[in-house]
């Protein structure tokens, strides 16, 4: 069974999304019996995806940090956008590296001002712009925070590591702080949906002989978020 001291070839890097999520699955009954132990050889793919992930994202920071130095004084409100996207996107993918990347996500957060600026600039006194941008820059704070939580930096990653099958698994396998925040990003028919499932699953370990007290837990969690 793995552990997050493991290390393979005396090569240690942050924990990224695929040595995080193979980590939950390890030994972990909630995903699947038999229970599955992963081996060093697989801990070391899932480094080795993490590795070259992260060194993506710094050729593609400095791209954007490029494109931001050499903005022109009077340049077009769609290209301040696009730029402001991928700055959004880069954010994202920052916060599935861990603590590590803290810096980065700093300075990401530095040029997101600095474009913003811009963005308030054309807006100018409209009262609607300025509204819409109060409105846009109060739900990127919201989703900032919620990328603070592991869980949530994964998942909402389009390239996700969790499987559609390994959502539930995963939600009952973090903590009750993690999976509340988790818990407010469905709607109320969606997460009805999960309470039902959840049970089910833990129906069926409890009849292999899993007792899972935790993830009952959960559950309650889950269905009292969901009637308050």
């Amino acid at each position: 069974m793995l552990t997050e001291s493991d290390d393979v070839n005396n090569t240690v890097v942050s924990i990224g999304m695929y040595e995080r999520h193979l980590q939950r699955k390890d030994g972990n009954p909630l995903y699947g019996i038999p229970v599955v132990d992963y081996s060093a050889e697989e801990l070391l793919q899932a480094r080795q995806r993490d590795t070259q992930e992260l060194h993506d994202f710094h050729k593609e920071m400095q791209t954007v940090i490029q494109q931001a130095i050499e903005l022109d004084a009077n340049v077009e409100s769609e290209v301040i956008l696009e730029l402001r996207g991928k700055l959004d996107q880069l954010y994202g993918r920052c916060s599935s590296f861990g603590s590590n990347c803290d810096e980065h996500k700093q300075n990401i957060r530095k040029l997101i001002d600095l474009v913003m600026k811009a963005v308030w600039q054309a807006a100018g006194d409209d009262p609607q712009a300025r509204m819409e941008l109060e409105q846009e820059e109060m739900a990127r704070q919201q989703h900032f925070r919620l990328l603070e939580y592991p869980l949530l930096a994964d998942l909402m990653r389009p390239d996700t590591p969790i499987g559609s099958d390994e959502l539930i698994p995963t939600m009952l396998d973090v903590s009750s702080d993690e999976l509340e925040a988790a818990l407010w990003v469905f709607d109320a028919e969606q997460l009805q949906q999960i309470c039902s499932e959840t049970d089910t699953l833990l129906q069926q370990r409890k009849a292999e002989g899993y007792e899972l007290k935790e993830a009952w837990g959960k559950l309650q969690l889950m269905r009292e978020h969901l009637n308050d």
